[in-house]
């Protein structure tokens, strides 16, 4: 084997064991991301709870407010028309009676007014009361049921990404020692076709792609050891003989 020859096959060499690494990173960094997908989906269910709680709680509170403030009212009313029928003895004139009694009557009407609204407001913050009893419940079961499922997978998640930065600089490491073009060609590959940019050609047919080589290619790649493109795929393609010094070559 010549020299060129046996460089050529370095660095073939080379990309294949940086594709191997990269399989083996991504397989890892792939299996972080699905852990921590499937926790943040349950998170997202719990918070989802957690929201509908806290929009109860501050919806029952403002009706809190409002009953509150109602009753105030009531009992300032009260006192007022309480007053105005204290009066009603005192009054000396017919004119004076009238207006008081007709202050007393919209005295009346703004009672009656305003214990409809209170009703209204106690008829919602009971149903706010009652639904806010079930999401605190259904919340309470939901974090017990999927703790595991966050847990465990965020304990998983953090393992496997331990190490990641050393791992990644041993990729680089190993990168570095191929050509710049042909590695940048490897890389944009690599991510185009889920992990696999460099094959071999056999037999006149792309082993990633299965398709059919041209003659020519195939010849070409066979006599003069150059790293191609399949025309199918535009994987990475080489050429390398058999072991056994049988060329592979078109049958």
């Amino acid at each position: 084997m010549s020299t060129t020859e046996q460089e050529f096959e370095a660095e073939i060499d080379r990309l294949a064991a940086l594709q191997d690494y990269d399989r083996r990173l991504k397989e890892r960094l792939d299996k972080v991301g699905e852990l921590s997908a499937g926790a943040d989906a349950y998170e997202a269910k719990v918070q989802k709870r957690r929201d509908a709680v806290a929009a109860l709680t501050a919806e029952r509170t403002e009706l809190e407010r409002k009953r509150a403030e109602m009753d105030e009212r009531l009992e300032v009313d009260g006192g007022r028309m309480r007053d105005n029928r204290m009066r009603m003895s005192r009054v000396k004139t017919d004119r004076e009676l009238m207006a008081l009694q007709r202050e007393i009557d919209l005295g009346k009407e703004s009672k009656a007014l305003l214990e409809e609204e209170m009703m209204a407001v106690m008829e919602s913050l009971e149903r706010v009361a009652a639904n806010l009893a079930e999401e605190e419940a259904a919340l309470a079961e939901l974090e017990t049921d999927v703790a595991a499922l966050i847990d465990a997978p965020r304990a998983e998640a953090s393992e496997l990404s331990q190490g990641l930065d050393g791992a990644k600089a041993e990729r680089e490491e190993l990168a570095q020692k191929i050509d710049g073009s042909l590695r940048g060609k490897y890389e944009k590959i690599f991510d185009r076709r889920g992990g696999t940019a460099v094959v071999e050609a056999k037999k006149g047919i792309c082993t990633g792609c299965r398709m059919s080589l041209p003659p020519q290619l195939f010849n070409e790649l066979q006599r003069y050891k150059e790293v191609r493109q399949c025309p199918s795929c535009h994987r990475i393609i080489f050429f390398r003989a058999a072991p056994d010094g049988d060329g592979d070559g078109e049958e």
